[in-house]
């Protein structure tokens, strides 16, 4: 990547911190922010959507058994756009989705959509986890099949990244659209791509807000999508001039602010993502996202111990959203006390089954460690927590030779 160590710019052309003393670790939590971008602001079309898919691409082929055991061939897609949702039990976001992709397969089931949905609860499920799975599915009366990844085998050659996933396809079975995460903020985007696959017109946008009463004034919120535009071109330099430019015609305009401080923290530039991050989280706000974000700073900075103060403060502020257990989880995990770690990340997903961030800081870290072909504390742990590790792990096997113990 362009903005590793030893260059003297970083992506698309903002400044590096190499000078500032950056350690490897920081160096690596750096990279590790970058690939979480996308999710972070949930940018569907980037490479970071799906790992190893673009828009374009034909997905891998799948036979998968529906949840009577009945297989359904994926090529019983083709001809017509259809939508793949891959969900768990355990991610509140999914039920969210499954229950507006209810209404879109009663409002398009006339024009052709087909959707199916992939549940990626674990690689092994017995038959007591399928009940779950079943009387889950069946609660809510999804009109479309629901199937059960064997193997997570699908989950792995589509290189998913979040729970949930949504992935259009055109008539063609090419990919049209991904949205990982299922973020709020554009749920009306994925439908306008699923009308778009049907060749319907988008539906007409509502009366801009970014938080309940607030309308941003002037010219703010269009520097702002524009902004968003460019970072899903590729282009954060643009991006970031964009964002400020929204800031200053409203400096009321909170996520304008929040989208300088991740862009900036995603591409090294750490002053300005404090000083933004700073300013939008007085006391007076209760918002934990921008807190955990103040932590991810520091410990992106190297600073472990103003990190950990700073998520153990969230912790007893927020105690039951689950920002402070994944920040303190993170910082565990950054010392090398796995037990703590995975203690604190499954009372993290409890509290908060969905944290892309904190999911993408616990890959980056195994990832840098098996390709230094490390040992590894509480692997198998981790994995039930966080089962995408497991085929990761198992590439990275493939990748130094079967003989080896902890890839």
């Amino acid at each position: 990547m362009p903005f590793l160590a030893g260059h003297r710019r970083g992506f698309g052309g903002l400044k590096s911190t190499r000078a500032r003393g950056y350690t490897p670790t920081a160096m690596i939590l750096r990279i590790a922010i970058f690939a979480l971008l996308a999710l972070v602001t949930a940018l569907p079309r980037s490479a970071a959507a799906l790992m190893s898919l673009r828009p374009g691409d034909a997905p891998p082929p799948f036979v998968l058994p529906d949840l009577a055991g009945a297989p359904l061939d994926s090529a019983k897609l083709a001809g017509a756009p259809a939508v793949v949702l891959f969900w768990s039990t355990w991610s509140p976001r999914s039920a969210e989705m499954f229950e507006d992709f209810k209404r879109h397969a009663s409002a398009y089931a006339e024009k052709g959509l087909r959707i199916v949905a992939i549940n990626i609860d674990g690689e092994n499920l017995g038959p007591a986890q399928k009940a779950a799975i079943r009387e889950y599915a069946t609660g809510r009366g999804l009109p479309f099949p629901v199937l059960f990844d064997e193997g997570l085998r699908t989950f792995a050659a589509w290189g998913v990244m979040a729970h949930p996933t949504e992935v259009v396809l055109d008539a063609a079975g090419h990919i049209a659209y991904v949205l990982p995460g299922y973020p709020l903020s554009l749920r009306e985007e994925l439908e306008d791509e699923i009308r778009k696959a049907l060749g319907i017109s988008a539906t007409p946008p509502p009366a801009a807000t970014t938080s309940v009463g607030f309308v941003p004034q002037g010219t703010a919120l269009q520097h702002y999508n524009l902004g968003r535009q460019f970072l899903a071109k590729g282009d954060p330099e643009k991006a970031l001039e964009a964002f400020r430019r929204a800031a200053a015609a409203d400096p009321g305009f909170l996520e304008a602010a929040v989208m300088i401080a991740r862009v900036s923290l995603a591409f090294g530039v750490l002053d300005e993502a404090e000083r933004l991050a700073r300013q939008v989280s007085p006391e007076t706000i209760n918002r934990g996202d921008l807190r955990y974000l103040l932590g991810n700073l520091m410990l992106a900075k190297g600073d472990r111990e103003a990190a950990e103060r700073a998520f153990r403060g969230l912790q007893e502020r927020l105690p039951r959203e689950g920002w402070g257990e994944w920040g303190l989880g993170q910082t565990a995990l950054a010392r090398g006390d796995y037990a703590a770690a995975l203690a604190l990340f499954t009372a993290a997903r409890a509290l908060q089954a969905d944290n892309p961030e904190g999911e993408a800081f616990v890959r980056r870290h195994f990832r840098d460690r098996w390709m230094r072909r490390e040992q590894v504390a509480e692997e198998e742990g981790f994995i039930a927590v966080f089962p995408a590790l497991g085929e990761t792990r198992e590439r990275y096997r493939k990748l130094f030779g079967a003989t080896t113990a902890a890839p």
